[in-house]
């Protein structure tokens, strides 16, 4: 448990990278020889990338929270009088309500990104 905000941002910084390099490899392959040139256009353009990333994100915080659900739920189950593991499983659901937060605060995000900028 304690290496669980280690493991979380590692998770983040690589779906990040890998996000940043699918989106190189694709505008490389979509402008061949024109180096200079952007990817993005026009501003819906960058809000579709925006919406992509939040999407992912939001995703993946959600299948952690599950995670951390169905991992409590065994050590509720297992746990028996062992308070150590029922104390554990609590934390795991606290983990999970923050992680399903952070989901949606990442929803909220984007519509407030798009009101801010006009669309």
């Amino acid at each position: 448990m304690k290496n669980f905000p280690k493991i979380l941002i590692g998770a983040a910084m690589i779906l990040a990278l890998s996000a940043i390099f699918s989106g190189a490899v694709m505008t490389a392959a979509a402008v061949p020889g024109t180096p200079e040139a952007s990817p993005i256009q026009n501003i819906n353009q960058l809000l579709t990338i925006l919406n992509k990333i939040v999407v992912l994100m939001y995703r993946a915080f959600f299948i952690v929270a599950i995670g951390f659900v169905i991992w409590a739920a065994f050590n509720y189950l297992f746990g028996g009088d062992d308070p150590e593991k029922i104390k554990s499983a609590t934390k795991r659901i606290m983990y999970a309500a923050i992680a399903i937060a952070v989901a949606l605060i990442s929803v909220g995000a984007n519509v407030i990104i798009k009101s801010l900028i006009g669309q």
